[in-house]
């Protein structure tokens, strides 16, 4: 049964979804200086705008992860995508423009992929790093039970 956890546990294994941005950056070093210990997960997805997605993990060590993974995710994304294209789901328009808007399916794969692989390394605490901007908290909570409820 999942349980939301009011305080950070130390000496624990605490999984990360991290983006390498300022705000999952600052939560791995405010993770290890409060006692826990950091595991960082980022997910591949593709993102053209990314130009070195080794870095990213890196990144993370830096910032005081014990151990930092960069999660392969684009085939589950393309599967995803193309079952979604198959069924029209998410077909819009905006300006004048019709598209596929597929946001909600990387984060469906980030959520799961990223804890199957906190679960292969035995990461039984996990939390996504956002700032409780938008719904990207319960998108995260959502589908990383499907993947360890």
């Amino acid at each position: 049964m999942a349980t939301i956890l009011g305080t950070l546990p130390k000496g624990e294994k605490v999984g990360i979804a991290f983006s390498g941005g300022l705000d999952t950056s600052a939560a791995v070093h405010w993770m290890r200086a409060q006692g826990a210990i950091p595991y960082a997960y980022t997910a591949h997805l593709g993102q053209p705008d990314e130009s070195d997605y080794a870095e990213i993990p890196r990144k993370a060590l830096r910032y005081g992860a014990e151990k930092a993974r960069l999660v392969e995710c684009r085939p589950q994304l393309v599967a995803e995508g193309i079952a979604a294209i198959q069924c029209g789901a998410f077909h819009i328009a905006t300006g004048g423009a019709t598209y596929f808007n597929t946001t909600p399916l990387g984060r469906a794969v980030t959520g799961t992929m990223l804890v199957v692989a906190m679960r292969e390394d035995d990461v039984g605490i996990w939390s996504d790093g956002s700032t409780y901007k938008g719904n990207d908290i319960e998108r995260f909570y959502r589908y990383g039970l499907l993947a360890n409820p």
